[in-house]
């Protein structure tokens, strides 16, 4: 049996599965007659944190609940994006392995989650943001390297001709925490979408399925990250090459 409780006043709300919203099922039984026994039950007033438990006999768990996997039979873990989510179950028996799901619907993003600044400094939330390059900053130069603790370009430096050349003067990049932590760039006209995540503590930020403008495809350092400026660093030894963003429609 599979089923989905959200505990509201002390009780024990209704099931919900991903086919029947409300309803108990039971699993068809494969060709072993193993059926799925499954739970996924959300916090009450909380609901991005959800417990997953499986009580299905004689196997080995599997759980995907769409930003993360685990192999517990019983595990408690945070959806942090608001919307709808299908978590994922399978069982591994002798028959072989057995899946099903249920969708949850999570209310809203978790504030503790998403509690650092970083986060809508560089989003503005769900509702996205977009970075181009600081074409006016003061020293003409937004893009380049220099020392290993330069804020700005000082070696090689790279301005807004230098970067019409390279043909990525008027690219553009938005992140985005709208049902995920989304990251697109903008290119010739052409989008790529990917995903970002971001290390609060250590200040870095790693893209995924793309990359920044002109960037090396590492993880980057975040030196500075303000309402309207970004600049983001690729850590050398003794050295670090520069990009520096302004918020789309900011003027120096």
């Amino acid at each position: 049996m599979k089923s989905l409780y959200i505990l509201l006043a002390g009780a024990l709300a209704i099931s919900l599965n991903a086919c029947t919203p409300y309803e108990d099922r039971v699993t068809p039984e494969d060709p072993a007659g193993m059926k799925l026994d499954f739970s996924v039950t959300q916090t009450p007033g909380y609901d991005n944190q959800v417990t997953l438990e499986s009580n299905t006999k004689g196997v080995i768990p599997f759980w995907d609940y769409v930003f993360g996997t685990t192999k517990e039979t019983k595990a408690v873990v945070i959806l942090p994006f608001a919307g709808d989510f299908y978590v994922k179950y399978s069982a591994y028996g002798s028959g072989g392995p057995k899946t099903d799901s249920v969708k949850v619907k999570v209310s809203a993003n978790d504030p503790k989650f998403f509690a650092s600044k970083l986060y809508h400094l560089l989003t503005n939330d769900a509702a996205g943001k977009t970075w181009v390059w600081a074409v006016d900053v003061p020293t003409g130069y937004c893009h380049g390297n220099g020392p290993g603790d330069a804020d700005k370009p000082a070696w090689w430096t790279v301005g807004a001709a230098g970067l019409k050349t390279q043909g990525v003067i008027d690219d553009q990049m938005t992140f985005d925490l709208n049902g995920n932590a989304h990251f697109a760039i903008t290119h010739n006209g052409t989008t790529t979408q990917g995903f970002f995540s971001l290390d609060t503590l250590n200040q870095k930020i790693k893209i995924s399925g793309a990359d920044i403008s002109w960037g090396n495809n590492v993880a980057y350092n975040i030196i500075k990250l303000n309402e309207n400026e970004m600049t983001l660093v690729q850590q050398g030894d003794g050295w670090r090459n520069i990009w520096m963003f302004k918020r789309k429609g900011f003027v120096f």
